[in-house]
């Protein structure tokens, strides 16, 4: 069973997986490039999910696909026939729009591909399942929540990921390390009267109007939100002419904050002030509320010991990243059900911008590819932990059921 395996041999199978990710470097990187030079879009990751899926169907994993009702979607299992936990590494492999891979998804997959390699040379000697769940559309459509609600993660014991963190490097290992931001987002549509803008205005009713008091309104609340507070939006539709009343007009909002409670503070605010702007301005008003994303609890438990193989592999942690981000991912949702961490690595020397031509350019870069090898290698090994050490997977548990008293403080 995993637990009666020696120091000895776990350090002949760390070294054995090692080997093996190494062995198949080239073909690693061949996926990873392949993606990045052909970004697909959320749900629509046709040729990277089938090519992540069939490279794993060859390492000896079975495959089912389509999964969880997403035609890229995907989840990938080997089993070692004997007792043991589950552990998962989640794949993304969407791009952005206008953008490709600004968020260097195309490395998130591939990294699925480099600890089936290595996971299926030694998992046979140490018991339990190693699942590669392909979770499409990250950048907005939820892929993993819809894959959790499915019951995608209700056999799974801790789940782990790697991501680019520009030019720092690091896994969590203490709060509000590796933590970011709860997100909910609107569509907000307004409907008012047509007419024309010179020769009656005064029949009209105007729906760009609405919207545009609504964005005022939005600046209006900043000044009474706490600093954490992220509120953006887009107006996605303003009329079609401007000689003629807009009938029509909507938004796109999203409403981002620490922890989930203060989003939901936050939402009942907006959808106040859009309410208040449709009756200023006569208009009708439609809301309709889209994800809700949590904020991340990463498992510091395990992340403490995804940190020290990171160090192990040689991996650049010269620079760490501390500290809360400010961004949102539907992997905090499942962080709330499942002990489940990200290793962060440099794909850059210097500082650059997320979802940017620069990080298209660098998660295709010699250095980049470097960094992403040792973090997947590192991941690999922090799996073989999870499966070798069962008190690990005991007080990530632990960490989990007591998360909120032990880590989270009231907003503001």
């Amino acid at each position: 069973m995993s637990g009666m395996i020696s120091e000895s041999k776990k350090e002949e199978l760390r070294a054995r997986i090692k080997t093996a990710i190494d062995r198949e470097r080239d073909h690693i990187l061949e996926v990873a490039e392949t993606i990045r030079t052909n970004p697909e879009y959320q749900f629509e990751e046709f040729m990277a999910s089938q090519l992540i899926a069939d490279s794993l169907r060859e390492v000896g994993f079975e495959v089912e696909k389509p999964y969880a009702d997403l035609e890229t979607g995907f989840r990938a299992t080997l089993r070692s026939g004997r007792p043991g936990p589950t552990v998962a590494v989640l794949a993304e492999y969407d791009a952005l729009r206008g953008i490709g891979h600004g968020c260097g998804h195309n490395l998130i997959g591939a990294s699925g591909l480099a600890s089936a390699i290595g996971m299926a040379e030694i998992i046979n000697e140490v018991g339990g399942t190693f699942v590669v769940l392909g979770t499409p559309a990250e950048e907005g459509g939820a892929g993993k929540v819809i894959e959790m609600e499915d019951g995608a993660f209700d056999d799974i014991d801790a789940c782990l990921m790697i991501h680019h963190h520009g030019n720092t490097a690091g896994a969590p290992t203490q709060w509000p390390d590796g933590t970011c931001l709860a997100v909910t987002g609107y569509d907000i549509e307004y409907f008012g009267k047509p007419a024309h803008s010179a020769n009656d205005p005064y029949n009209g009713v105007n729906a760009l109007n609405a919207v545009i008091k609504l964005f005022t309104g939005i600046d209006a609340l900043r000044q009474h939100v706490t600093m954490d507070t992220r509120i953006h939006g887009i107006i996605t539709d303003g009329g079609q002419a401007a000689n003629v009343v807009p009938k029509y007009a909507s938004a796109r909002i999203s409403v981002r904050a620490a922890s989930r409670g203060y989003v939901q503070e936050l939402c009942e605010k907006l959808e106040n002030i859009a309410r208040g702007a449709a009756l200023m301005t006569g208009c009708e008003v439609q809301l309709t509320k889209g994800n809700e994303l949590y904020d991340m609890r990463p498992s510091y438990v395990i992340g403490a010991a995804y940190q020290k193989n990171m160090e192990e592999v040689g991996l650049n942690l010269a620079i760490p990243r501390a500290g809360r981000g400010m961004h949102s991912t539907d992997f905090g949702n499942i962080s709330y059900k499942v002990p489940s961490v990200t290793g962060g690595f440099a794909i850059s020397h210097e500082p650059i911008p997320g979802h940017s031509q620069e990080v298209v350019d660098a998660s295709g870069s010699d250095y980049g590819y470097d960094q992403f090898m040792k973090v997947a290698t590192a991941m690999t090994l922090t799996a073989l932990d999870i499966l070798t050490s069962p008190n690990l997977s005991m007080q990530a548990w632990d960490e989990l059921r007591h998360w909120a008293e032990r880590h989270e403080q009231p907003a503001g």
